[in-house]
């Protein structure tokens, strides 16, 4: 009786390690109908709808459709921007000497992205004779700052919007 027990125990310590030697192998299941877009080598995950193109380039993730001008992407900043407020100051600043009536809609919105509390600022602005729309969405995660950002054409914007809502609540952070 006591060999079989030895033996009961043996086999179910087993099982145990088997089953989760291949859970650590895992990824979280992509959500339906999405596509992954971002890399390993960042510390968020990106999923976007499968009809966007995904792309990568210089640390920034995201995707884009080609049948208008439409994109999100994801970037983001350790060390030399100190607050969402600081990067905001900056960008618009930047953003006001660039682009011709470039105007704010939406200044420091309270939101959440990848279950950070963040701030959302919409605005627009002309570029090459286009008038664009722009949504960025900005959080911190272990002190370094994010910035969701959607582009896209002013007759566009609101057409993406639900492709643009699913993307950040599946955003992940870690």
């Amino acid at each position: 009786m006591r060999c079989n027990m030895k033996k009961i125990v043996s086999v179910l310590l087993l099982s145990v390690l088997a089953l989760s030697l291949f859970a650590c192998g895992k990824d979280k299941s992509v959500p339906d109908g999405m596509v992954k877009a971002s890399g390993d080598d960042v510390a968020y995950t990106l999923y976007v709808p499968g009809g966007w193109n995904t792309v990568a380039e210089s640390g920034i993730y995201g995707a884009y459709l080609s049948t208008d001008k439409s994109s999100m992407t994801v970037s983001s900043y350790y060390g030399d921007v100190q607050s969402i407020d600081d990067y905001w100051q900056k960008a618009k600043a930047s953003y006001d000497g660039t682009y011709k009536n470039f105007t704010v809609e939406t200044e420091e919105e309270p939101t959440v992205i990848g279950g950070k509390k963040g701030f959302k600022y919409v605005f627009s602005a002309e570029i090459d004779g286009a008038e664009y729309k722009f949504m960025q969405i900005c959080a911190v995660n272990s002190n370094t700052l994010y910035v969701f950002t959607y582009t896209a054409t002013a007759e566009s914007y609101d057409t993406h919007m639900s492709d643009v809502e699913k993307t950040v609540s599946e955003f992940l952070f870690g």
